[in-house]
């Protein structure tokens, strides 16, 4: 294999302790099964997804003194400028994607030069089915900031984002169609599915479970919802584990959260952590909106336990699945996420039954014990709009908000206007606003010659 890769310079370090010790390579030319799980284990690479959604969203405001300690381009996200990434050379939430892709590419592309005999075998498999995984939660995780939100009139037509199938850096790569970029995602998953195995003993690499949810997650996206709720449904089948957060027990200032690695959060299916940005996962400036925290009512274990109280109406959040060892914002896939798609979607397609099912078995494991009263309603509106509600407070600081922001506010029962003022100027995002989609970054444009969003 020609291509020469800086196999070693990309193992983690912080959860090195969970992994297999690695082989000891005597080259930098993986030419083993062995050789490319490695590669796939590089944990600082491949767990890493983009983190700006969040300072985007709407969930969390800051004060304007907090605003001012915010680095150049999380001021023009949270602000919604036209162009935030002017000036910079790199933008991680584009390039790390990208190199995730080139080391998948690089890594599809060398097994097959590999002795016939390893082909199909479980080995042969987890690697195969982990690289097509991991290319594409990467241009999924790419498609929710940079090519517009997926409307099945409109996807044939707007621009997606570049899909890149060979490691060849020298080759360019036109953007196609928003619809042909959730079709090369939806075409990796389902390749991976039929590979990889039912079981992993870590939950920074995917399983089939990991697989069903992704996909489940992608075609809720899209709007599929009878596939998208069949999907979230057999991965329940696999992985049904609620946390019972009457269970969670600690003081009122740390981390709360069982550790996700190595198997410490048993909702936990698969781990990814966003670039850490500091907003608002990590950082004391950050408050909770007041509608959203005043949401959450007295019972509801949540509110506590989400979030810190650092007095004057500050509330900010602490809730992190990646529990005490990881500081970032948790971006994995879950099954409390599975168990709000199969009811959203339940009652979309008209399954009242199963969606409150689903609804009252999770707000369950969240409220204070023999204090939760299920919900018995038949308005399937009212139903639909208590499943939204209820997906926001669960999934606050997963890096979801943004995704459905874009989808719903397709719908014009669920459109929102987002406003913040800094410094006594008023900004504002207008549902279906081109600003929805980043602008891709300026050296990209440059160097592969590449249309601009709008």
């Amino acid at each position: 294999m020609a291509l020469i890769v800086g196999v070693t310079l990309f193992f983690t370090s912080c959860q090195k302790e969970f992994l297999e010790k690695k082989p000891t390579l005597s080259s930098l030319v993986p030419h083993s099964i062995a050789d490319y799980q490695a590669l796939l284990d590089n944990n600082t690479l491949f767990l890493s997804a983009p983190g700006l959604q969040e300072t985007t969203a709407d969930d969390f405001e800051i004060s304007d003194a907090g605003f001012q300690a915010l680095i150049a381009i999380q001021m023009n996200a949270y602000k919604w400028t036209d162009n935030m990434f002017v000036g910079l050379i790199s933008v991680s939430d584009w390039g790390v994607q990208y190199q995730q892709v080139f080391y998948c590419n690089t890594i599809l592309e060398g097994i097959e030069e590999l002795d016939g005999q390893l082909v199909n075998t479980p080995e042969y498999n987890q690697v195969k089915g982990t690289a097509l995984f991991n290319r594409a939660f990467a241009y999924y995780n790419m498609a929710q900031l940079f090519a517009a939100p997926y409307a099945a009139n409109t996807a044939g037509s707007m621009p997606g984002i570049p899909i890149r199938l060979v490691s060849d850096v020298n080759a360019r790569y036109p953007r196609g169609t928003v619809q042909k970029t959730y079709d090369q995602i939806l075409k990796d998953l389902e390749a991976s599915l039929i590979l990889l195995p039912e079981n992993v003993m870590y939950k920074t690499r995917p399983c089939k479970a990991a697989a069903l949810a992704l996909l489940a997650r992608v075609h809720l996206t899209m709007g599929h919802y009878q596939r998208a709720g069949e999907l979230a449904g057999q991965t329940l089948s696999l992985r049904p584990d609620l946390l019972d957060y009457n269970q969670i027990k600690g003081s009122a200032t740390e981390r709360l959260f069982p550790s996700a690695l190595p198997n410490g959060n048993a909702e936990v299916i698969y781990f990814k952590s966003a670039v850490n940005y500091a907003f608002p996962a990590t950082s004391a400036l950050a408050n909770v909106v007041v509608p959203l925290y005043n949401s959450y009512t007295a019972d509801d274990l949540r509110k506590t336990l989400f979030y810190r109280n650092r007095g004057n109406g500050v509330f900010t959040f602490r809730g992190n699945y990646g529990g005490t060892i990881n500081t970032q914002m948790f971006t994995g896939l879950a099954t409390d996420e599975m168990y709000l798609i199969r009811a959203e979607c339940a009652v979309r397609t008209g399954n009242i039954a199963v969606a409150l099912a689903d609804l009252n078995k999770l707000l369950l494991h969240r409220f204070t014990k023999d204090k939760y009263l299920p919900y018995v309603l038949t308005d399937q509106e009212e139903i639909l709009k208590l499943i939204l509600a209820e997906r926001r407070k669960e999934l606050v600081c997963r890096g979801l908000r943004w995704t459905d922001l874009r989808r719903l506010n397709q719908d014009s029962r669920f459109a929102v206007e987002l406003s913040r003022t800094i410094g006594g100027q008023v900004y504002k995002l207008l549902p279906n606003s081109k600003r929805y989609t980043f602008p891709i970054p300026d050296d990209e444009i440059q160097v592969g010659d590449m249309e601009q969003n709008p």
